[in-house]
C-alpha cells in the first residue's frame, strides 16, 4: 500500500503560526479522511476554511523550499572554496558536516528496520469506541520510542524525518508529524544496527500498549529488518528562539 501525505507549508522566517495551523485543521483533516467512514464519524469537531488559504500556505512552502535549495548551494560553494585555503577551515567544515548529520539535516542510508501499521479492518461492534480500531498518535509515539531505545540512529514516518524538534500528535481525526498531515498506511523506517527489529519487538515501549492494541483490535501491523534504507533530510524549522549557548563560568 502507498502511504498518502500532505504537507502544510512552513511559514516564512522558519515558523508556522499556531493560528494558521488551527485554521487549516478542519479542511485538511476532512480532505484526507473522507474515504474512511469510521474516521469521519469519529471526528466530531471539524472547522471549515477557504481552499484558497490552503493554496496560499502551499505556495509559501514551495517558495521556502526553493530558498533552502539556493542557500544550501551557496553554503556548499563557500565551503568548497574555504577548504582549499587552510586546514583549519577544513576541520570546521568537517565538524559542520557531523553536526548536520546529527541534527537530521542530511540524508541517511544504511541498514535497519521497517514497521508498518494501519487501521483495523474489523467491523466496529455496536457500542464500541471507534477510536480503538484506529491508529492513534500514541501508537506512533510508542513505536518511535521503542525504535530509539533499540538503537535507531535515524527515523522517518511516511517520509517525514524525525529530529529533536519533531512532534507527533492528533489534530481532529488526523495525525500531524512535523508540518505534514499523515494518514494510514503508516510506514516507519529506522536506520540502526543489526538486530534492530528483534530488539524493537521485544522492547517494553512497544509491548506494554501497542502490541496489546494490535492483538485486541486487529490493527494491521508488520515489521521486518531491512538491508538498506534511504531516509530524507529534515526540511523545516530548527531555529531556537529562546535557547542560547551557555557560557561556562570559570
Amino acid at each position: 500500500m502507498t502511504a498518502r501525505r500532505r504537507r502544510l507549508p512552513v511559514r516564512p522566517q522558519w515558523a508556522v503560526s499556531i493560528a494558521a495551523a488551527l485554521a487549516v485543521v478542519g479542511f485538511v483533516g476532512y480532505a484526507q479522511w473522507n474515504g474512511s467512514p469510521e474516521r469521519v464519524q469519529f471526528s466530531t469537531s471539524v472547522q471549515q476554511v477557504l481552499a484558497d488559504q490552503v493554496d496560499k500556505l502551499q505556495r509559501e512552502q514551495d517558495e521556502l523550499r526553493a530558498q533552502i535549495a539556493t542557500d544550501e548551494a551557496q553554503v556548499q560553494k563557500f565551503q568548497a572554496a574555504s577548504t582549499s585555503s587552510s586546514s583549519a577551515l577544513a576541520e570546521v567544515n568537517r565538524q559542520l558536516g557531523e553536526a548536520r548529520l546529527a541534527a537530521g539535516l542530511t540524508k541517511l542510508s544504511g541498514p535497519g528496520a521497517v514497521v508498518e501499521i494501519a487501521d483495523s479492518k474489523r467491523v466496529v461492534p455496536e457500542g464500541e469506541n471507534p477510536a480503538n480500531y484506529l491508529v492513534l498518535a500514541d501508537d506512533l509515539r510508542d513505536i518511535v520510542t521503542a525504535l530509539w531505545a533499540s538503537g535507531a540512529e535515524g527515523i522517518a514516518i511516511n517520509g517525514e524525518r524525525l529530529v529533536a524538534t519533531s512532534s507527533i500528535y492528533a489534530v481532529g481525526a488526523s495525525i500531524l508529524v512535523n508540518t505534514a498531515f499523515l494518514s494510514p498506511l503508516f510506514r516507519i523506517e529506522a536506520i540502526g544496527p543489526p538486530g534492530l527489529n528483534d530488539r524493537f519487538v521485544a522492547n517494553p515501549a512497544y509491548l506494554v500498549r501497542v502490541a496489546q492494541r494490535i492483538e485486541a483490535f486487529g490493527l494491521e501491523f508488520g515489521s521486518a529488518p531491512a538491508d538498506t534504507l534511504e531516509l530524507p533530510a529534515f526540511i523545516g524549522n530548527t531555529r531556537l528562539r529562546w535557547a542560547v549557548p551557555s557560557e561556562t563560568g570559570s
